[in-house]
């Protein structure tokens, strides 16, 4: 059954799963190992709230290739052994739209008082390029944005 599919996609697809993977244990690994302030250069320049969402907005790249990313972190993210929350998507998926020289915006944001945790504070991210959120997309409304980073 494995073998069935092997055969059923792209090799193409296999081999994004693989760079996602691997941005994936990068990012965890940085993190953990890395103090935020050190991991600042790697996000990218801080942006009003006017700029990012005009850079976020800016096609510059296709929907095909950034729905294909999205579907690899995502995979991945179920597969790795490690850690992989909306902070290590998000920073996964940069690097990848770095290598490819696409630009994107990182927002950072924090809740209080969700419906199902009262009286917790709560961050998240997500990254959004060419007017599509994707990663984090969940539930990111919820969330006052303290930090939006552009690369």
């Amino acid at each position: 059954m494995a073998v069935k599919l092997l055969k059923k996609r792209p090799i193409g697809e296999y081999w994004l799963f693989l760079e996602s993977w691997c941005f994936l244990a990068i990012a965890r690994i940085l993190i953990f190992w890395i103090p935020f302030r050190k991991l600042l250069p790697l996000l990218g320049r801080q942006v009003s709230q006017e700029d990012a969402e005009m850079a976020a907005s800016a096609p510059t790249a296709s929907n095909e290739l950034l729905e294909r990313i999205r579907i690899s972190i995502l995979r991945a993210s179920r597969r790795s052994p490690w850690r992989t929350k909306c902070f290590e998507q998000a920073l996964s998926v940069r690097m990848m739209l770095r290598r490819r020289n696409i630009k994107s915006v990182i927002y950072f944001g924090v809740s209080i008082n969700q419906p199902d945790q009262p009286e917790k504070m709560t961050a998240h991210a997500w990254l959004k390029c060419s007017g599509i959120v994707v990663t984090g997309g969940k539930n990111n409304g919820s969330f006052t944005v303290v930090g939006r980073f552009l690369v």
